[in-house]
C-alpha cells in the first residue's frame, strides 16, 4: 500500500511539472531578430572574422559586458562589425539601456558608425 502512495504521488508531481514546463514561455526571440531572416542581412555567421574584425568585436563586448548599469539582455545583444561599422540586434529593457549601450561601443576608437536596430522588450 506504502509504494502504491508513494508511486501515485510521484506521478502527480510528475504531472504537475510537466504542466508546469508546457505553461513556460519558450525561450525563443525570433519574432526580435526579424531583420536577421532577411536575404542578404548580415548576421553573425554570415560575418568574416579576420584578427582586426575580431579584436574590435571582443573590445566592444567587453565594454558593454562590463557595464554595471545593463541587463543581462542588453549584455547579449547581438553585435556585427565590418569596415568600421557596428550592427546591434536584439532586445534591451528600455530607451536608456540602447543609448547606453550606443555609447560603449563609441568607446572603440575603431568604430566609424553604428546602425542600432536594438528593440525595447516589452515587461511580461
Amino acid at each position: 500500500m506504502k509504494n502504491f502512495a508513494m508511486l501515485a504521488a510521484t506521478l502527480s508531481l510528475v504531472a504537475l511539472n510537466t504542466a508546469a514546463l508546457a505553461a513556460a514561455p519558450k525561450a525563443d526571440n525570433s519574432a526580435q531578430n526579424k531583420g536577421a531572416t532577411e536575404k542578404n542581412a548580415v548576421t553573425a555567421e554570415k560575418q568574416k572574422s579576420p584578427k582586426d574584425q575580431v579584436t574590435v568585436l571582443a573590445e566592444i563586448r567587453k565594454n558593454i559586458v562590463d557595464d554595471s548599469t545593463l541587463s543581462m539582455n542588453a549584455k547579449n545583444v547581438k553585435i556585427l562589425y565590418a569596415k568600421g561599422i557596428v550592427t546591434l540586434r536584439g532586445p534591451v529593457e528600455s530607451d536608456a539601456e540602447k543609448t547606453a549601450i550606443e555609447a560603449d561601443v563609441k568607446k572603440c576608437d575603431a568604430v566609424g558608425s553604428i546602425k542600432n536596430l536594438l528593440t525595447v522588450a516589452l515587461k511580461k
